[in-house]
Order: structure tokens, then C-alpha cells, then sequence
């Protein structure tokens, strides 16, 4: 046996997994090692004080139906039996990354087995907790079994002398194996080609693989038991064997399966609630993603680049999100008329490490979380199942992904995967309506109810700098534009760029747009971004941000503000603590495209305009096909949102408006009685221009421009985009305060 050398000061020393079909040959290994005069002193790495050492088999298993890579720990060959009489356990998938490659060549390369170093770990009787149970008068041996939690009963330890732990193996890091398997096979090439002008003619010039050719015969004796076995309980009892926990587990997968099918038909015809499907490319240290985002920001899917697929969150969105990635200027083609492949389930794809995962969607849930009912090998073209009703849906499922199955099995998860699936039936929501943290005083979170404090995710705050000493700028607005653009945003005024003061909300250095109001460029990002995000869900974090949302109306905006009105402070300058409350009631407000959910959410995300719903700022809008018809504050009709934002603009700042007053007569440009949206006290005109799009409005904004330049009228016009601007727009008629 070939033996890889391992160093026990430096190496790895991984246990493997242990299946209970393989106990026996673990038990009859393990009992064979255990002498007295065989233990010694464990090495530094061990966790444990005493073990003793052993060699074993490293077999490749490319029978293996989960992992063709899979290596067999086993008993050396000298101990007798076939392979899989002697097969103990798998190596982990991390000891295959390290080990599978080499150990696969070698083998192959060489015909002949390969093996490493170990130990069997010890430890005192008197660290076990049956020690103690048994000192208690409890059988601890009563009813036991040797299975793959306890192979060893506590008499046979206590026959020992020590209590029986984990069989470990000593592992070589990756790239020292490789250079080992490298050099050795070399040097065997060498040798062998300096011999082959003394090789007899005829002689095979590679041993056959011993190895290979001992798992085939084990398995084909293994099959004629299996077969003879059948064979005779059908002959005496009409079935092809005794039932087994396996073939139970499987009739219950089978059975839970059933009512699946029914409720993905449901789910089938239903809406799938994604709004405004984009595609956006983002790069982080040269990794590119190509994501599918809806208009709130969740990750309805990703193109994994270069060559696909795409995966979804919810597969009804194909159509849409194969057009959204078109327009993105991604070259991709539709799997099949997707119109024929209606039967698919409520699942995703989940492609990592070359294996295509397919989890059975759960709202709320995050991917990694979601129960496993099959997997796709793309390399084999194999798909995997674990239960016989999902074998058609999966099919389509992957044929909707580009790929047709070659062959489709069923099979049983793996232990762990069992496990998974169990906590994922019982799993709550995971996605935190937190986007970012905030590090604002406690003394400054007291302008918040208590109630809501905690949804400003506050971290612990900066010891607050002396009067005397503040420490340096972490961004100086005059080398970072991101944050002077911010400031400048927030205030509408130039930063002082010589100035420096703490910042009010977070006691970090910081600059100002505006005299005695500094805040961080971190404060800012969060008052324009937000700290929480709508999650799909609602919860305590709901009502902090109806609360946020109705200060906000009442202190700034005397009514419903709109989105792009949240990013100026509109209250008086002069008032530093109302600053402060504006900035924080910023902070709890989500906004469009803070989500960036990769998760599946138990409702849409909601719009602007449903928040404002939901605070009862919109009790009396009715929609028209021109918007939403509402009464500002002050009692004017208002044929859109967008109108009512700008009359309750000068409402709030008593700005003397009347609505609707007629534009002068003229015999071509107004023959039909023009009205203005608003005239101010000095006889301006406002116009809110809501539907430049419409080519019979721009005709009629055309005409009412050129009426008030011949009439010499005074015409402000805004736009939704200059919602934000509305302070500067009408700067000529608010008080000084907020100039």
C-alpha cells in the first residue's frame, strides 16, 4: 500500500463520515487496534491526551451516487475481505478538495492501493458522561445497538481502560500532495521508461488497477446477494424483500410530495407580484454579477456570467426577466417556448461548486436556508430527486434553466440534508428589515419615541469628542465629492469647507452646508439611504416607519411629501433640534432600492404611495387616469400627487396661493378659457408640468408660455424632477429661515 506521508505537528486531521452500513467494518478496525501496548502520547494537534496510531486505505468510489470524487476510508488490505467489506466511512468534502484529485491519479496511475496515517482518539472514562451514569446505578448498555453515534459499548471501553473517540486521518495540504503524487509519479515514469528496452516483448507496460478491479468484483458479489435475496422473497412472498427504513423514508417522501404538486398548480396561476424587472451589472474585485432587481430593489434573480443560467427567485418571472436581461445587453436565449413548459414547480436554482441545487421556495427565507428536494450534475447531465412526484416538475424546472436531463434518479438526501430539511420546515423569516447600522448618541436618539429607538440601529457611538480637540476628518467634503454632494443635497447651500465641528448626530468630525449644523458624511448616507428596508414582512419596525413617515408630513411638509422632497431639509435652519429629528425620521423611512433582498418576500415590496397609504395620509385620494385626485391640506382639489406635493409646499410655508386662475384671453393662443395651476400674491404663475410626455399637454404648456410672455406674466414652471428643488424654485417667496 502506497502511503502518503503526513507531519502530525502541522497537517490536517480530519474524522470522516460514518454511515450505519459501515459501522461493522469501523467496530471490527478499531477493536482490532485497541492494545495497551499501542497507545502513546498524542501529537500537538490531537484533541485529545493519548491515542493510538493506525494506517488505512484511501479507496476511490466513483460509484459513489452523490459524489463521483468520493474517497473511502477503509481498513488496509491486509486486513481481509473485499472493499466494501472493509469501507469505514467517506472523507468529508473539504478532505476531498485536498485529496480526491491526487488520490484518484495515483491510483489509477499506479494499479495499486493507496493509503495514510491516523489515530484512534482516547480519552479517560472518567471525562465520559456514562462514567458517571453508571455511578448512578443506570444500565448505560441497556437496549444499545452499535450505530454510527456510539459505535462502541460503554463495557468495551471500560474492558480497555480508556474511553473510544474519533478515528482521525493525517492529511497533507493540497499543494504538498500534489508535488508528492507529482514527483513520485514521475520518478515511476522514469524508472520505467529506462526499463522498457529490457521489457520482454508482449509484457503489459501498466499493471492493471488492483484497485478498480477489487471495487468491481465487491460490487457485482454484492449485487448477486442482493439479487438472490429478492429473488426469493418474491418467489415466497410475492414482494422483493422485507420492508426497510429506507423504503419507509422514501414512501413518506413520496407522500409529502403529493400535496405539493397540488399547491404549485395554485401557485401557477397567481401573479407573481414583481414590479419593474431591470437588469444591473456589479463588480466587486474583478467578481461580476449580472442581477435581475425589481423596482424595490429585490433580487428577483442573477445570470451567473458568462454563460449562465439564470436563476430565480420565483420562476414565474422567466419571460420577464430573460426581456429585463435583452435590455441589459445581455446576449440571451429563451431555453424552449416557455409557454410549453407550464408544469414547473415553486423552486429555485441554487449553482455553486458545479452542482445546481434545487430548493423548494419559502417565503422569507433565505436561499441557503431552503429545504433540498433534488440536484443537478451538469458534468453527467443527472438529476437527482428525492421524491417520485417531482421527478416531471424538476424536468421542466431544468429545461426552463437551457438543460435537458440525460438521466433522472431518485435518490435519498444525505444525513445532513435531512437534517437541513428539518429545520427549514420549521424555519421563521430571516430577512432583517435592517440595510446599514447608525452610530447616533443616545442622547440624540431621544428625539425619537422610545418605542422606535431601537429600529435606528444604533451601534455603540464614539467616545464624544472634548471641546478642545477633534480628531481628523475620516472624509473631507474638499476631496470627496460624495460626501459634499451629500451635504449639499441635504441643505442647498455650498459646504464651509474651512470649518470642522462634531457631527450632531454621531460626534464624528464633520463639515457643514449650513452655520452650526455639521454632520458626517456617514449621517448623511444614511438620512438620503435610510436604515431600514422594507423586508416583505411587517413587524415592530412597521410602525417606526409609519411614524417617521407621518413626522415627517407634519414638520416639513404639511402633508404626503414625495420621495425626491426627502432629499432636502425643509424645516427652518434655525431650528437645530428640528434638523436633527428631520435627519433621524430619515433614517427609518426605506427607500426604493435599499432592499436588495436575494430573498423571496412574503409580500411586495411596498411603493411610495402605499406607504403614504398606510401612514392615512392619502384617506381621500381617488385615482383618475390623469392620477390621483387628492385634497391638499389647505382644501384644494389637486388632480395629481405631484400638484398636491407643491400645494402643500406653500401651504407649510405660507406662501398666498390661489388655484386655478385663468390665463388672459387671446384670440389664437386661448380661445378656450387656459387655467394656471396656482397664482401667488404678486401675480405670479405656477405651473405643475406632470405629463410632458403627452404630446397634446406639451402643446398646451407651449401655448400658456408663450401667453404669459406676451401678457408680461411672471411663469414659474416645476417639474417632479424639481421636488427636491422646491425651496430654491420659490426661494424668492419663503422666509429667510430657509434660504
Amino acid at each position: 500500500m502506497l502511503m502518503i506521508p503526513g507531519d502530525p505537528t502541522q497537517d490536517f486531521t480530519p474524522a470522516f463520515a460514518v454511515f450505519d452500513d459501515s459501522v461493522p467494518a469501523l467496530r471490527a478496525f478499531v477493536l482490532r487496534h485497541l492494545r495497551k501496548d499501542s497507545v502513546v502520547p498524542a501529537p500537538p494537534r490531537a484533541k485529545c491526551d493519548i491515542v493510538i496510531p493506525i494506517r488505512v486505505g484511501l479507496v476511490p468510489r466513483p460509484d459513489n451516487d452523490y459524489d463521483s470524487r468520493a474517497v473511502s476510508v477503509a481498513a488496509p488490505p491486509h486486513h481481509g475481505g473485499s472493499v466494501l467489506d472493509r469501507h469505514m466511512g467517506y472523507l468529508y468534502g473539504s478532505s476531498l478538495h485536498i485529496m480526491s484529485e491526487s488520490i484518484h491519479r495515483l491510483t489509477e496511475q499506479t494499479g495499486t492501493p493507496v493509503g495514510c496515517h491516523g489515530w484512534i482518539e482516547l480519552h479517560e472514562l472518567e471525562d465520559d458522561g456514562y462514567f458517571y451514569e453508571e455511578e448512578d446505578g443506570q444500565d448505560v448498555d441497556e437496549g444499545w445497538e452499535p450505530d454510527r453515534d456510539r459505535p462502541f459499548s460503554w463495557a468495551e471501553q471500560k474492558e480497555f481502560g480508556y474511553g473510544i473517540g474519533s478515528v482521525r486521518v493525517l492529511l497533507p495540504a493540497r499543494e504538498r500532495v500534489r508535488t508528492l503524487v507529482d514527483d513520485y509519479l514521475e520518478d515511476r515514469r522514469r524508472t520505467k521508461a529506462a526499463g522498457a528496452t529490457e521489457q520482454p516483448s508482449g509484457t503489459a507496460s501498466t499493471p492493471p488497477s488492483v484497485v478498480e478491479q477489487g471495487l468491481r468484483r465487491a460490487l457485482s458479489e454484492r449485487l448477486v446477494i442482493l439479487m438472490r435475496t429478492g429473488l426469493h422473497h418474491r418467489a415466497t412472498d410475492g414482494t422483493w424483500g422485507r420492508e426497510t427504513d429506507r423504503d419507509r423514508a422514501r414512501q413518506r417522501r413520496d407522500a409529502e410530495a403529493l400535496p405539493l404538486l397540488r399547491a404549485w398548480d395554485e401557485f401557477r396561476e397567481r401573479p407573481h407580484g414583481f414590479r419593474g424587472l431591470r437588469a444591473t451589472t456589479r463588480s466587486v474585485y474583478q467578481h461580476t454579477r449580472i442581477l435581475v432587481l425589481d423596482e424595490t430593489g429585490v433580487e428577483v434573480g442573477r445570470y451567473h456570467h458568462p454563460d449562465g443560467p439564470l436563476t430565480l427567485v420565483d420562476e414565474r418571472t422567466r419571460a420577464e426577466a430573460l426581456e429585463a436581461l435583452r435590455t441589459h445587453g445581455v446576449d440571451v436565449d429563451e431555453p424552449e417556448r416557455l409557454e410549453t413548459l407550464g408544469e414547473f414547480p415553486d423552486a429555485t436554482v441554487v449553482a455553486r461548486n458545479g452542482i445546481w441545487s434545487i430548493r423548494l421556495s419559502k417565503d422569507g427565507l433565505p436561499l441557503s436556508a431552503l429545504p433540498e428536494a433534488g440536484w443537478y450534475d451538469p458534468d453527467s447531465g443527472t438529476l437527482t430527486v428525492y421524491a417520485g412526484p417531482f421527478t416531471e416538475p424538476m424536468t421542466v424546472l431544468l429545461r426552463r434553466h437551457g438543460v435537458s436531463p440525460l438521466l433522472v434518479t431518485r435518490g435519498a438526501p444525505r444525513e445532513d440534508v435531512e437534517r437541513h430539511n428539518f429545520r427549514a420546515t420549521f424555519a421563521a423569516s430571516e430577512v432583517s428589515p435592517f440595510s446599514r447600522s447608525s452610530r447616533v448618541t443616545e442622547a440624540v436618539r431621544r428625539l425619537i419615541p422610545e418605542r422606535h429607538r431601537r429600529w435606528l440601529n444604533a451601534k455603540p457611538a464614539e467616545p464624544a469628542p472634548s471641546d478642545d480637540f477633534l480628531p481628523p476628518l475620516v472624509d473631507d467634503a474638499a476631496d470627496n465629492t460624495y460626501y459634499r454632494r451629500a451635504l449639499e443635497s441635504l441643505f442647498g447651500a455650498p459646504v464651509d469647507l474651512e470649518h470642522r465641528g462634531p457631527c450632531r448626530l454621531c460626534g464624528r468630525s464633520a463639515q457643514s452646508a449650513r452655520p452650526g449644523l455639521y454632520y458626517c458624511h456617514g449621517c448623511c448616507g444614511l438620512a438620503q439611504n435610510g436604515v431600514l428596508r422594507d423586508n416583505g414582512a411587517d413587524g415592530e419596525w412597521t410602525e417606526a416607519i409609519l411614524h417617521a413617515v407621518r413626522r415627517l408630513a407634519a414638520i416639513e411638509f404639511s402633508g404626503p411629501p414625495s420621495l425626491a422632497q426627502l432629499d432636502r431639509i425643509s424645516v427652518p435652519f434655525t431650528d437645530a433640534s428640528l434638523v436633527d429629528e428631520a435627519l433621524l425620521c430619515r433614517f427609518l423611512v426605506p427607500r426604493p432600492g435599499s432592499t436588495l433582498l436575494s430573498t423571496r418576500p412574503a409580500r411586495p415590496a411596498r411603493t411610495w404611495t402605499e406607504w403614504l397609504q398606510l401612514a392615512d395620509l392619502l384617506k381621500d385620494g381617488v385615482r383618475s387616469s390623469m392620477g390621483t385626485v387628492t385634497v391638499a391640506t389647505d382644501g384644494h382639489l389637486c388632480r395629481s400627487l405631484f400638484e398636491r406635493h407643491v400645494d402643500d409646499f406653500l401651504h407649510h410655508w405660507g406662501v398666498a396661493h390661489e388655484p386655478e386662475p385663468h390665463y388672459p384671453r387671446h384670440p389664437e393662443l386661448n380661445t378656450t378659457g387656459l387655467r394656471a395651476d396656482w397664482r401667488l400674491a404678486d401675480g405670479t404663475f405656477v405651473e405643475a408640468l406632470g405629463l410632458m410626455e403627452r404630446q397634446t399637454y406639451a402643446a398646451k404648456v407651449a401655448r400658456k408660455r408663450e401667453l404669459a410672455r406676451l401678457a408680461g406674466l411672471r411663469l414659474v414652471t416645476v417639474t417632479a424632477q424639481d421636488l427636491h428643488r422646491l425651496p430654491e424654485i420659490f426661494a424668492d417667496w419663503l422666509p429667510p429661515a430657509t434660504r
